[in-house]
């Protein structure tokens, strides 16, 4: 179910881009599509992506195809109801300004949250998984560790924020992704991350991402490097700093601070040192533990 889900997903993103170019609707300042074809693609990787990852499942097969299944019926109930608020130009995310708003939203919500809990379900059988190789699982466990951190993010946008509640500014929306300033406002180029306050879907897209970004990282150094060492010690680099990525990105949103800030590029210089020495230290480690036990064999 899941490469039908991705199929489907993928098919909604040439539908939705077709109707992102020709349909002048706006809404929040852009294009009502701008959003279904976001979370169209998002679905077709991650849909994708999972249904890859399911052939490394060796235990509890059963249970994996059946939280494989439940994704993908989740995924689609959130974009069927994302691509049909947009459709008729309401909001879909935040939206409880009517009862029937609320109801939606609410599914949305309880859909992403089994999303949630079915993927930590399904990533417990890929943990130990012998039928990949060493420094795949490496890469899978710190993307899934990383992918439910960034899922949990999404959550922390959804309490209402202070302003909202207020009577005279009630509008029948609670929650937002934008810290220190109202959804909507001038941002990055299609992503729309805000550029004028903290928009907390930086560290959510990097954080679900890491699913793609990492295990890529693997089997390209497995393609490219032959010492298994260098390889384990790339992907700890890369996982140590993309962790500090997320975490990084987070952090600045919840204060305020949009990404173009200049300070930014200070940080991920910071972050790039950090993964650097992280993947110098690993092989380190790596070549003395393997010294240690050549030693201990000849001995």
């Amino acid at each position: 179910m899941l490469n039908a889900a991705a199929l489907a997903s993928l098919v909604g993103s040439i539908v939705v881009l077709v109707l992102f170019a020709t349909d002048s609707r706006e809404l929040l300042g852009v294009s009502v599509w701008e959003k279904p074809l976001k979370f169209l693609i998002s679905a077709t990787f991650y849909a994708t992506t999972f249904s890859w990852l399911y052939t490394f499942v060796e235990k509890g097969k059963g249970l994996a195809s059946k939280m494989g299944n439940v994704i993908a019926l989740m995924l689609i109930v959130e974009l069927v109801v994302i691509v049909g608020m947009a459709s008729v130009g309401s909001t879909s995310h935040f939206n409880v300004s009517t009862p029937f708003n609320i109801a939606i939203w609410s599914l949305m919500a309880t859909a992403i949250s089994i999303v949630w809990l079915a993927t930590f379900s399904l990533s417990t059988g890929l943990w130990n998984s012998q039928i990949m190789s060493a420094d795949l699982r490496l890469a899978v466990r710190w993307s899934i560790g990383l992918g439910l951190a960034g899922m949990g993010i999404a959550f922390t946008m959804t309490p209402p924020q202070p302003q909202q509640v207020l009577p005279e500014n009630w509008a029948g929306i609670a929650g937002a992704h934008t810290v220190g300033a109202a959804d909507g406002g001038p941002g990055l180029p299609f992503l729309g991350w805000s550029t004028q306050a903290g928009d907390l879907r930086i560290s959510h897209f990097l954080g679900l991402h890491a699913l793609q970004v990492l295990p890529l990282i693997a089997v390209v150094s497995s393609i490219l490097v032959t010492n298994y060492f260098v390889r384990r010690a790339i992907i700890m680099g890369a996982g140590v700093a993309y962790a500090l990525l997320i975490a990084f990105t987070y952090v600045q949103a919840l204060l305020g601070e949009t990404i173009v800030q200049p300070s930014t590029l200070i940080f991920l210089g910071i972050i790039l040192i950090v993964g650097m020495l992280s993947t110098g230290f690993s092989l380190f480690r790596s070549r003395k533990d393997e010294t240690l036990k050549t030693r201990a064999r000849v001995s």
